[in-house]
């Protein structure tokens, strides 16, 4: 699942001390608490013993007395696994936590990690001030993460959506569980959340703490800041989108946005770049808000080669900016007919209104409202008049061409 591949690495924390100490007391009380303030908490026991893990009759313990020397059960909602392995390895036991923000192992009292040693049953400490030193400690592994305000600014989101972002009434649990929701369940996540009220502000907050949490897994692949906070910039357009059609602060194009939020999409200097792996294409986006500088295009094509391996054969896009219309619309000259032309346009889509879209900010029923304040806004007026469409073109690079 995404979200494991995009988990930051779980905290780990030892409960140790003599047999019958108040170890699994402890544990109890501390998992309770850390769950309730909406912390993962994933639970290790060492047992220095040999021990059996299933019930006798079960069909699994009938597999294993047959002589399997694994075995599993799983259902819809959880898995179980018993298997006869000498010298295992607490990391190998942590790695299937990785979506935890706290793993408590309950003995191993050698091991390396931060630990409490229990004594007395009868004088264990205060789980409540424990469970703030261990959530200190999630913070501190978390402050590796991005600041909220740093990536607000760093995109350039106006005051109004910082303040907005900043004043959403969203509690730590609430939080985690939309974050659970996403990326365990898009399709629930986006029924449940489109039903809030304040859909625009909610979005705005919750992607804006998300992207932040996902800032680790950016420097664990050695991907820069710079292409962290430019990806990203895609929330302050669609923050300006959403000022302009619907008058409030938040964000619009929630389903594209979430793409960035799965790290799908990867924005280097102009242009975005969504890999296909099961095709081994690059899909090319072009992000609205500013010239489509002919060099800017060549370095954005130039970072995509670095940035992404040589499985990928070719690039493709789909958008009204390859319309062979464009071709009698504008001078050759023009940027969009230069960065047209570095494709092989296969085909174009009709009926499809996003050139006027794109370039008017709306699709008007009456087209002689369109503005013309600009040579494109005047050159596709003057075709829509007329009844035709620019449609949408179809274009490829192959990178060895490049």
């Amino acid at each position: 699942m995404v979200y494991q591949n995009i988990a930051g690495h779980p905290v780990l924390f030892g409960i140790a001390g003599e047999k019958n100490s108040g170890k699994t007391t402890l544990m109890e009380s501390l998992i309770r608490i850390l769950t309730g303030r909406g912390f993962q908490v994933a639970a290790i026991k060492h047992d220095g013993h040999d021990f059996e893990a299933d019930r006798e009759g079960t069909d699994s313990w009938r597999h294993y007395q047959a002589g399997a020397y694994a075995s599993a059960v799983f259902s819809s909602g959880k898995y179980q696994l018993v298997k006869n392995q000498r010298g295992t390895k607490l990391e190998e036991l942590t790695a299937f936590f990785p979506e935890a923000d706290v793993i408590l192992i309950e003995g191993m009292k050698d091991a390396d990690h931060e630990k409490y040693w229990c004594c007395d049953p009868k004088e264990l400490p205060d789980a409540e001030k424990l469970a703030d030193r261990i959530e200190k400690k999630i913070r501190k592994e978390r402050s590796q993460m991005m600041e909220l305000e740093t990536l607000m600014e760093k995109i350039q989101l106006p005051e109004e959506g910082r303040n907005c972002a900043g004043s959403f009434p969203m509690t730590e649990t609430v939080y985690q569980n939309w974050k659970n929701l996403f990326y365990e369940d898009t399709k629930t996540f986006f029924e449940e959340a489109d039903k809030r009220k304040d859909k625009e502000q909610f979005y705005l907050c919750l992607y804006l703490r998300l992207a932040c949490d996902l800032y680790p897994a950016f420097i664990e692949k050695g991907i820069s800041d710079r292409v962290y906070f430019d990806t990203f910039y895609d929330l302050t357009i669609w923050y300006r989108r959403c000022m302009k059609t619907k008058g409030i602060p938040g964000i619009v194009e929630e389903r594209w946005l979430s793409l960035q939020l799965q790290m799908k999409i990867f924005r280097l200097g102009r242009l975005q770049f969504e890999p296909d792996p099961e095709n081994k294409v690059l899909h090319v986006h072009i992000p609205e808000g500013e010239p489509l500088l002919d060099e800017e295009c060549g370095k954005s094509f130039a970072k995509a080669d670095r940035f992404f391996g040589p499985e990928y054969t070719m690039y493709d896009c789909e958008s009204w900016l390859l319309s062979p219309k464009l071709q009698k619309l504008l001078k050759p000259q023009s940027n969009i007919l230069k960065f047209q032309n570095r494709f092989e346009v296969e085909k174009i889509i009709y009926p499809f209104r996003q050139a006027e879209e794109r370039v008017f900010g709306e699709i008007r029923e009456d087209k002689e409202n369109y503005p013309e304040q600009t040579s494109l806004q005047r050159a596709v007026k003057q075709l829509v008049m007329t009844g035709e469409d620019v449609g949408i073109g179809y274009g490829v690079i192959y990178r060895n061409k490049l």
